[in-house]
């Protein structure tokens, strides 16, 4: 895969700047404060999936790691949402400790990086459903284009008085080894990853679709928080990135169904005049756990999807991922 060369200037076209790969400081009086850094790949044929976050909730001492590995056939999870936050090394970003092990190195600020993450996490889908096996990812993290903002602590509800808050979304290459028990495999692949900081209260619903293909890439998220107008953000890349002002998903979910959760329909128009649209389905997926994220906890139906996106102009399929946030009552707390 070509790794296109970034300039400085086009690097920061979206008011990013290498300083934020780092830990930026956080208010004291945001319980909800989150920084988190997450990854997700994707070989070309949709067999071979992952992604890994690590996020921080400084106001309560608190780290929270996951791993989820795909080979085709089955999921295995590592999920740890309550990591005593004081035992991360920072600001190197890594944990070591009772059988797991996570660094993320940015070896070129917002252009590479090296990420590492294993230990024993549960199958959670396929045929040892059920069993504790050994997985791991060993992967070298290279930008395929500048990290795309738009600000959000433009929110109220993300604002910290006297604090920077933001987030970004960068497509990537991806290459080197996944495991699985005793299955080893050389990867290559696309995938997206983000940095986010700022309060981030959960108790909301959203659907984000990420699709990265060589001719094009798209992120696009509609957010739909209690008291507040619709969100929809997120970019659409051809020969230049350009912000998305208008989203519209016709999405049909099965929630008896984890593995195969949602289809349907995606359009997106950009500032620019341009368009995509097209239709999802789903090839694999697997449920998160973030009920002790919402106040009160309460569970929620949040899966993240490998998927396959059909233009409607009859081009080739790309894959990408879908994630939502649904509360089963239609109610927002």
């Amino acid at each position: 895969m070509d790794i296109p060369h970034i300039s400085d200037e086009a690097l920061s076209r979206y008011g990013i700047v290498p300083e934020d790969e780092q830990i930026h400081p956080h208010s004291p009086d945001h319980e909800w404060w989150n920084e988190s850094y997450f990854w997700d790949w994707f070989d070309e044929r949709g067999e071979w999936a992952g992604h890994c976050r690590f996020g921080m909730h400084p106001n309560q001492d608190r780290a929270w790691l996951w791993l989820f590995l795909c080979d085709g056939s089955e999921w295995v999870a590592i999920e740890e949402p309550r990591l005593p936050l004081s035992e991360v090394a920072l600001p190197r970003l890594a944990y070591a400790g009772w059988g797991l092990d996570f660094a993320y190195e940015a070896s070129d600020p917002l252009r590479a990086g090296a990420l590492r993450c294993g230990g024993f996490g549960r199958v959670v889908s396929g045929p040892r459903a059920g069993m504790i096996l050994p997985l791991g990812a060993d992967l070298e993290i290279r930008a395929l284009g500048p990290p795309h903002a738009r600000s959000a602590g433009g929110a109220a509800s993300h604002a910290a008085e006297g604090y920077a808050t933001n987030r970004f979304e960068q497509p990537t290459a991806v290459q080197g080894t996944l495991r699985i028990d005793a299955a080893t495999r050389d990867f290559q692949g696309r995938g997206q990853r983000d940095h986010s900081w700022g309060p981030r209260p959960w108790n909301m619903e959203w659907e984000f679709v990420v699709l990265n293909a060589a001719r094009f890439r798209l992120q696009c998220a509609v957010v739909r928080i209690p008291g507040v107008p619709r969100i929809a953000t997120g970019y659409l890349h051809r020969d230049t990135t350009v912000a998305i002002d208008a989203a519209d998903f016709r999405l049909d979910y099965d929630d008896g169904c984890v593995t195969r959760p949602v289809s349907g329909a995606i359009s997106v128009k950009a500032e620019d005049g341009g368009a995509l649209s097209g239709s999802i389905e789903s090839i694999t997926a697997a449920e998160i756990d973030i009920t002790h994220c919402f106040a009160p906890p309460r569970r929620s139906v949040y899966r993240r999807a490998l998927v396959r996106f059909r233009p409607d102009d009859g081009s080739e399929p790309a894959l990408g991922w879908l994630e939502s946030n649904r509360f089963a009552d239609s109610r927002l707390a």
